[in-house]
């Protein structure tokens, strides 16, 4: 079978993440900013002015409930700070598998857990990522 091609859709502006571009993390304060977003992996959006924010409220505190960037410290500036890491879309969602399960990626993710040459572990975490999402679409479904 040929290998399918990924196609999550951004977290913030819907659009379908690039195939060839960076992938951008997001982490908890995105989410908490943006309740709406469904899963963390974004397109090259993330780092435009539409979405940008600094992170304290004009003086030397944060705003109300800011969640620190983990990779900064307690010293985060603004919406880069809280962009976890960027990479590969094949890196993001093997990385992120159950984010990307959410965005749209099933299908690629089902195909490379099983495929021969995969690494055992990588591989491993794909099918648990897969098993938890069959669970609870089951569960949802009213089928346990």
């Amino acid at each position: 079978m040929k290998r399918p091609k990924i196609r999550p859709t951004c977290c913030l502006c819907g659009r379908t993440l690039p195939q060839r571009a960076d992938v951008y993390v997001l982490d908890a304060e995105w989410q908490r900013r943006h309740p709406d977003m469904v899963g963390i992996l974004a397109c090259r959006c993330a780092i435009t002015q539409r979405w940008f924010w600094r992170c304290d409220g004009g003086g030397p505190r944060y705003v109300a409930g800011h969640i620190p960037a983990a990779s900064d410290g307690p010293r985060c500036i603004d919406s880069w700070s809280h962009i976890s890491v960027r990479g590969t879309p094949v890196y993001a969602v093997t990385s992120y598998p159950f984010s990307a399960l959410q965005q749209g990626a099933e299908e690629y993710l089902r195909h490379t857990a099983h495929r021969r040459g995969v690494n055992a572990g990588v591989a491993r975490e794909l099918q648990e990522a897969l098993a938890e999402w069959d669970a609870r679409d089951s569960l949802t479904n009213g089928r346990l």
